[in-house]
């Protein structure tokens, strides 16, 4: 299938598919949203992570499927209500004490899957599409397929079989269109269509980001803290703005396969900073473990949006002394957060500080290249 690049228009079925995911991240989030004598446990970090990517994952096969084949029919409308049921349903058993829901979890994610594969296979038996396509929807179909028998089979047994089953059969599919699509050809995706869907399901995690600090926003908690973790939200958006909606050629990389994995990374370091907002505030926080979940946060953010530069437009390349000068940003507030871990109030600026100098350190490259090359930029700072 060659490379995909005339903008296809995100529909509103698909807007309003995307709510559903407002709610289940916001349950994700609960997961790590708590500490137990000033840390968060291994448990509820193993718990959250694969709850994320059960439902990252499950967007995205949707994504993909909607990016290369989907149309507003019946029939896939009517999927797409059957899945926002199921996500509802699955993201209320999102619970640190996932244990007695183990069963009925896996039954739903199973069933959720199911509905995947049976949108791929109503695809296939359609004689509209070449041996070549037909080709590369097996490969969903064996994903989809597998995934949904393991998580049937998990659900039948005992929770110390069961759980072993379960992973295996959400990290074993997960990998799989790494391998399916290594040295094909003929998948390829329309790129505008999926760095916008992408996008929205990002802005979509700065929204929590959003509701978590909504609460520095009253007239008891207003602080100069409020003020800060603004900034710091607003330079990580402006931050993924410049890179994807600015900087990255939309005619690179037909496949879309490290965009889409990219994001994963870029997820979860957006929920954690999130939550690192909260216990910056808490007392009774271990103070490293605090700043040092912030800050994998940060590097998970910063590393997975700075990895796409590698398909940025020829002359808004990236050069290594621009990658010394970020993480040289990077590690100085690293460091100076550790020394000062004790002090929150200042570890806070700190952070802020190397944010907002990161995003200038951005924007600063983007403008004089852009004028240098193309004579005016698209994105002034004044």
């Amino acid at each position: 299938m060659p490379s995909l690049i005339k903008h296809k228009r995100v529909e509103f079925t698909e807007l309003f598919y995307d709510l559903v995911f407002v709610y289940a991240i916001s349950k994700t989030t609960a997961l790590i949203h708590h500490l137990h004598h000033g840390v968060l446990t291994w448990s509820s970090i193993w718990a959250f992570l694969l709850a994320l990517l059960i439902l990252v994952n499950s967007w995205m096969i949707q994504t993909v499927f909607t990016n290369r084949y989907g149309k507003n029919s019946l029939f896939n409308i009517l999927i797409m209500f059957t899945n926002m049921g199921i996500l509802l349903f699955i993201s209320n058993m999102i619970t640190n004490d996932w244990e007695g829901y183990f069963a009925t979890f896996c039954w739903a994610v199973g069933s959720l899957t199911l509905t995947l594969f049976l949108q791929y296979l109503a695809e296939y038996s359609k004689k509209s599409h070449s041996p070549e396509a037909k080709d590369s929807m097996r490969s969903f179909l064996v994903m989809t397929g597998l995934r949904t028998l393991a998580l049937y089979i998990a659900a039948l047994m005992p929770m110390s079989i069961g759980v072993p089953i379960y992973a295996i059969g959400i990290i074993g599919t997960f990998v799989m269109p790494l391998i399916f699509t290594k040295g094909n050809p003929n998948f390829g995706v329309n790129m505008p269509h999926l760095i916008e869907r992408v996008s929205l399901l990002v802005i979509i995690t700065f929204g929590e980001m959003i509701m978590g600090i909504a609460n520095f926003f009253t007239p008891e908690n207003f602080t100069f803290n409020s003020v800060f973790f603004f900034l710091m939200m607003a330079a990580m958006f402006l931050y993924y703005f410049g890179q994807f909606d600015h900087a990255i050629d939309e005619t690179a990389d037909a496949k879309g396969l490290f965009l889409i994995y990219s994001h994963y990374p870029i997820f979860i370091g957006l929920i954690m900073t999130t939550v690192s907002m909260s216990f910056l505030m808490e007392h009774e926080a271990n103070h490293l473990f605090v700043v040092a979940f912030l800050y994998v946060g940060l590097f998970l953010f910063q590393w997975a949006v700075l990895a796409n530069s590698k398909f940025n437009k020829d002359y808004l390349r990236l050069s290594r002394n621009y990658y010394l000068v970020e993480a040289g940003f990077f590690l100085a507030g690293l460091i100076l957060s550790l020394i000062f871990a004790a002090n929150f109030n200042l570890v806070i600026i700190i952070t802020t500080v190397m944010l907002i100098a990161i995003q200038l350190h951005f924007a600063f490259f983007y403008t004089s290249q852009s004028r240098k090359h193309k004579g005016n930029a698209n994105w002034d700072l004044i």
